[in-house]
C-alpha cells in the first residue's frame, strides 16, 4: 500500500515536466480569419449629366474621364457573406471647353475656368466574397456619403463679387463586382468593375445691406440701409463606370 501511494505521488510531482498542453494543442487547426483588405486603382468613365456640356441644364457637371483609388475592409461571416467598409477617392478634370462656361444660377461674371472634380466617398454595405480554390469572386452593394469639391459649386458673393468656394455633400452608392487569383495564402490580385453614383448639393446664404432711395413727405430724397438675404442652391449628379486592378490581403 505504501509503495503504491509513493508511486502515485511521484507521478503527480513529475507532471509539470511534461508539456501535455502543448502536445494536445499542437495539431489543433487554426481558425481561419474571414477578414480581407483590398486596395484598387481604376479608370473612371463619366456619363449622364456628370459629363454633359449643356449650359441650359443646371445639373451639367462638365466632367471628363479621370481615375479613382479605393481602400476596402471586408468582414465576412458564415457562407462568405459580411460587411464591407470602403473609402474612395475620385478625381475627374473639367472639360477643356468648359473654361469659359457660366454655370446656371450664378453671377454672369463667374466662369468655371480650369478645374477638377475631387470626390471623397465613405460607404458601407453587404459583401459576398468567396474563394473557389485559387479564384476569388466578390460582389458589393454599398451606400454612404460624398464630399465633393468642384468649381461647379463656387458662388459669387453678391456684394463683393468675389468667388466663394464650397464643398457639396450628398448621398452616394456603388455596385461592384470583381474576380481575382490567389498567388499566395495571403495575397491575391484582382480586376473589378463598378458603377458609382451620387447626388451632391450645396446651399449658400448671403446676408448684406443695400442703399435704398426714399422720399419724405416734403419731396426730399434720402437713402437708408435695407437688409437683404439671398440664397443659392446648386445640385449636381455624379455618374461613373469604373474599371480597375487591385490586390487583396487575407488575414
Amino acid at each position: 500500500m505504501k509503495k503504491a501511494l509513493f508511486l502515485f505521488l511521484l507521478c503527480i510531482l513529475m507532471l509539470p515536466a511534461f508539456p501535455l498542453s502543448d502536445t494536445l494543442t499542437v495539431n489543433k487547426p487554426k481558425k481561419a480569419k474571414n477578414i480581407d483588405l483590398e486596395f484598387a486603382l481604376g479608370y473612371s468613365i463619366v456619363f449622364g449629366d456628370y459629363g454633359k456640356f449643356n449650359k441650359s441644364n443646371s445639373k451639367s457637371g462638365y466632367a471628363a474621364n479621370g481615375w479613382l483609388a479605393q481602400l476596402t475592409f471586408n468582414w465576412l461571416g458564415k457562407r462568405d457573406v459580411g460587411l464591407a467598409f470602403q473609402y474612395t477617392y475620385q478625381r475627374n478634370p473639367l472639360l477643356d471647353t468648359a473654361n469659359n462656361v457660366n454655370p446656371v444660377g450664378t453671377d454672369t461674371n463667374y466662369r468655371l475656368g480650369p478645374g477638377t472634380w475631387i470626390n471623397n466617398y465613405l460607404m458601407a454595405g453587404p459583401v459576398y466574397h468567396h474563394y473557389f480554390n485559387r479564384v476569388s469572386v466578390d460582389i458589393k452593394i454599398l451606400v454612404g456619403v460624398l464630399l465633393a469639391s468642384s468649381p461647379n459649386f463656387s458662388i459669387s458673393d453678391p456684394t463683393t463679387k468675389q468667388t466663394v468656394k464650397n464643398t457639396a455633400t450628398g448621398f452616394a452608392y456603388q455596385f461592384s463586382a470583381g474576380i481575382g487569383y490567389k498567388i499566395s495564402p495571403h495575397f491575391a490580385i484582382k480586376i473589378n468593375a463598378s458603377y458609382l453614383g451620387a447626388s451632391p448639393s450645396v446651399t449658400k446664404e448671403f446676408h448684406y445691406t443695400i442703399k435704398v432711395e426714399k422720399e419724405d413727405p416734403d419731396g426730399n430724397i434720402y437713402f437708408v440701409d435695407e437688409f437683404q438675404t439671398s440664397e443659392t442652391t446648386i445640385k449636381k449628379v455624379v455618374s461613373t463606370l469604373n474599371v480597375g486592378i487591385g490586390v487583396i490581403y487575407k488575414f
